[in-house]
């Protein structure tokens, strides 16, 4: 089977195993260390002169700082990737990306000042986004219109079984061997992906590459009538992760008193519904309903969990109790995931690296305006901790309501 596919990778099936192996280890990786590094990051800052150097005495407001700049840095890497992809082609850019992002976590498990950790973050934050904009040009040049939501939702299936167990092994690593081991450990599982990419993708056929520039064309919507709606949906999706990745952990910690163990545990349970919604929710766009009615019912879901935060938080804390709320709000999550992808990815080819790269850079986007936001309030004492998560739901009930104006795609 394996030399069938190193033969050649013309075919859709046969890349699409190809790529989606790289994807599961790339994606035990991610969900290795995500839901640690803000943690790292406060401990880092926490235990260093950089609170006073930058006139904040409140590590939770320099972690928001911190993921800021590496969603700027990470915006303007994106906006460099298709001169990287015509000058270099996918193929080089992706296994230059991947080796010095293993480099940079071995460097995250090895390195204990925080002027050197800080950089190593950013860096690596940036690194991630573009491989995974790779990974979409690697996709999208075997996909169909007409299989497009399925092929997606298989796609993001696998990734999300991969997710599933590391935030338990993940909490358990920093709370036995500290943060450093979970960094040590996602560098050796991408080995893997590095042999796979040398081994099976060194003859990629590369497409003429559109430019990505910094804003849309104008004829956008000409050319793409959906394309600035996809982009405002994604927008909302990532807004929502950004809030949830940066300030979920430091809270369970800290003001719920969860261990990161237990914390890593609740995580594993909520991502099951990413494993269970893709598929189903994807026939379902391709089918019968289309998206905008899924889009509207996922960010509801969405908003209304985080809502109940610090509702919940008010009683005794019953572990069952959270795990179910947040599998609940995973479930809205992955169904505008999933969404997300299909109504972009439908309106598209491979060549589209432009469009493509403005669809990644909400990302980075939200990561900037969420944690800026998140840190202002705070940091002016408007609000409390707690109180960020009502915040986030007013946000979703929000990109509901815009949901309302898209049209489905046939």
């Amino acid at each position: 089977m394996l030399s069938k596919l190193q033969r050649s990778l013309k075919s859709t099936r046969a890349a699409f195993i190809v790529l989606s192996l790289m994807l599961f280890f790339l994606s035990i990786q991610v969900s290795l260390t995500i839901y640690i590094d803000s943690s790292f990051l406060k401990s880092t800052i926490s235990h260093s002169s950089l609170s006073k150097t930058f006139l904040w005495e409140n590590p939770d407001n320099m972690v928001g700082v911190v993921y800021t700049l590496a969603s700027l840095l990470t915006i303007l890497a994106l906006l460099y990737s298709p001169v990287a992809l015509r000058r270099y082609g996918n193929y080089r850019w992706s296994l230059s990306i991947l080796i010095l992002h293993t480099i940079i976590l071995l460097s995250l498990a090895s390195s204990t000042s925080a002027w050197l950790i800080l950089p190593f973050f950013i860096t690596s934050s940036a690194l991630l986004s573009v491989l995974y904009f790779n990974f979409d040009i690697f996709l999208e040049r075997y996909s169909v219109d007409e299989e497009t939501g399925r092929i997606r939702g298989l796609f993001m299936t696998i990734a999300s079984v991969a997710w599933l167990l590391p935030p338990m092994f993940a909490g358990n690593l920093v709370e036995h061997h500290g943060f450093q081991s979970v960094y040590f450990i996602g560098a050796i599982i991408l080995f893997p992906v590095i042999f796979l990419m040398i081994r099976y993708l060194s003859d990629f056929k590369d497409l003429a590459y559109e430019d990505s520039p910094l804003f849309l064309p104008k004829d956008t919507n000409k050319k793409h009538p959906g394309i600035i709606s996809a982009l405002w949906m994604n927008f909302f999706l990532q807004f929502f992760y950004a809030w949830i990745v940066i300030y979920s952990p430091i809270y369970f910690h800290e003001n719920l008193a969860v261990s990161y163990g237990d914390f890593g545990l609740m995580l594993s349970i909520a991502l099951i519904a990413f494993v269970l919604i893709p598929l189903p929710v994807g026939w379902l766009a391709d089918k019968i309903l289309g998206e905008k009615e899924l889009f509207i019912v996922g960010f509801l879901v969405m908003g209304i969990s985080v809502v109940l935060f610090p509702i919940l938080a008010k009683g005794t804390f019953v572990f069952w109790h959270w795990a179910l709320l947040l599998f609940v709000g995973r479930i809205g999550a992955s169904c505008v995931e999933t969404m997300s992808e299909t109504y972009f990815f439908k309106q598209i080819d491979g060549s589209a690296a432009g469009y493509i790269g403005h669809f990644r850079r909400m990302r980075p986007i939200a990561y900037i305006i969420a944690p800026m936001t998140a840190s202002s309030l705070l940091s002016a004492g408007i609000i409390t901790l707690p109180e960020l998560f009502p915040i986030l739901g007013g946000v979703m009930l929000l990109a509901a309501g815009t949901a309302l104006t898209l049209k489905d795609t046939k």
